[in-house]
């Protein structure tokens, strides 16, 4: 028996799986896995030389979804195309940037512009989980304002239930719960309501004996609840739902809905959404908002409402991208009727920041939006030079040579 050479290109065949696999989204994708496309798009480009390892949700040039193909870069090989060759390509495309703006790597694949920024996917990673944290920051001024409102509006029946669950049928089917505990307090922390009530019939074997009759429970909602605002922690709409199949109706009043912004990603409004949004804690492994563990009676929650409106709020400075968005749905307008606009600029180096210092010295551009400059992908050879300011000065600039955005 021969043994088999190992080289650099031929490296020692792994154990496989038995079939492909097939990811969501390109995040999930591993480093070790490309698709033919991006192996072309290399500065050193490779082709496939193995059988199919996976596949990536995508999206074709019509925007129609579709699985792209996805290949092990380790049985892939080097296109014919020699040193010279790729030197020469690459002194052609000089608008393909690879070099990202904020750390520097010097990229395999070609890099996107982002928000005038080319940034190599740790550092998109980063500046992803830097305005998540931006935007926990003015979330968590929000529902500390939340707080406050809902603390001083009146009575509260801050609410904790828990139900006791039933076991499953041999099957697995999932019975009704046999009771729930229902924990109230009011604005101020004190006791309204501590019940353990039967959500079963009374032959239902398991139930707690001391848990009360399913009439009498519902009684002591309706009074807890009479006039106050709730604040729910738990699953009370099944409590409810439990005793109306027991013949004996609990009818509550409609709760406000919150407020949706146009540009921000969806917050729920629900407690416990609330909660972890003002906790504000991200996984570092998957930069996924954590969930913090639970109060677990209801004047642990009435406390934790009572931080939340006593929250003086910090946090990383500046706006998040949603509420730029937001702010962008009004146009704003300064003394004199004039709007905002963004411009972008591109010409030789040096030719954005000249401009931008001649237009706030005229008071038109606002320092802190000056943002660049990075390469321009359409002009080989130039750079591009991004700035906001006053629209009745910027927009006869851009008509004499400016390129106006938005």
């Amino acid at each position: 028996m021969t043994e088999q050479q190992v080289t650099p290109e031929h490296p020692a065949e792994p154990a496989r799986q038995s079939s492909p696999r097939s990811y969501g989204r390109w995040s999930e994708v591993p480093w070790t896995l490309a698709s033919k496309s991006q192996m072309a798009r290399a500065d050193l480009p490779r082709e496939p030389a193995g059988p199919v390892r996976g596949y990536v949700a995508g999206l074709d040039f019509r925007d129609r979804k579709m699985d792209i193909e996805l290949y092990d870069v380790a049985e892939s090989r080097p296109t014919r195309a020699s040193g010279m060759q790729l030197a020469s390509a690459e002194a052609r495309r000089s608008a393909t940037v690879r070099v990202c703006t904020d750390c520097g790597a010097q990229c395999q694949l070609p890099l996107s512009e982002r928000q005038g920024r080319y940034l190599c996917a740790m550092c998109w990673r980063i500046a992803t989980v830097v305005d998540t944290q931006i935007e926990l920051r003015e979330r968590r001024a929000e529902n500390a304002a939340w707080a406050r409102d809902v603390l001083a509006c009146g009575p509260l029946a801050v609410t904790w239930v828990e139900l006791v669950e039933a076991e499953p049928t041999p099957s697995g089917r999932k019975r009704p719960p046999l009771a729930a505990r229902v924990h109230v307090v009011d604005e101020n922390g004190r006791r309204v309501l501590d019940v353990l009530i039967r959500l079963a019939g009374p032959r239902t074997k398991g139930a707690p004996a001391d848990a009360v009759a399913p009439d009498i429970g519902g009684a002591k909602l309706v009074t807890a609840f009479a006039g106050r605002r709730r604040i729910v922690w738990g699953p009370l709409a099944t409590v409810v739902e439990r005793l109306g199949e027991l013949g004996h109706p609990v009818e509550l009043e409609p709760q406000q809905p919150g407020v949706w912004h146009q540009g921000r990603r969806y917050w729920p409004d629900g407690i416990a959404d609330r909660y972890a949004q003002w906790r504000g804690e991200l996984d570092p492994a998957t930069g996924e908002l954590r969930t913090p563990w639970r109060p677990g009676t209801a004047d642990r929650l009435w406390l934790c409402l009572k931080r939340m409106a006593d929250t003086v709020v910090t946090g990383r400075p500046g706006d998040s991208q949603g509420a730029r968005r937001d702010a962008q749905e009004q146009p704003s307008y300064g003394p004199g009727g004039a709007y905002e606009v963004r411009v972008a600029v591109t010409g030789p180096a040096g030719a954005g920041e000249r401009l931008a210092g001649l237009l706030t010295a005229q008071e038109a551009v606002w320092p802190s939006s000056l943002v660049g400059p990075v390469p321009s992908r359409e002009v080989p050879g130039a750079v591009v030079t991004y700035m906001a300011g006053r629209g009745d000065v910027l927009v006869p600039a851009a008509a004499n040579g400016t390129e106006r955005e938005g």
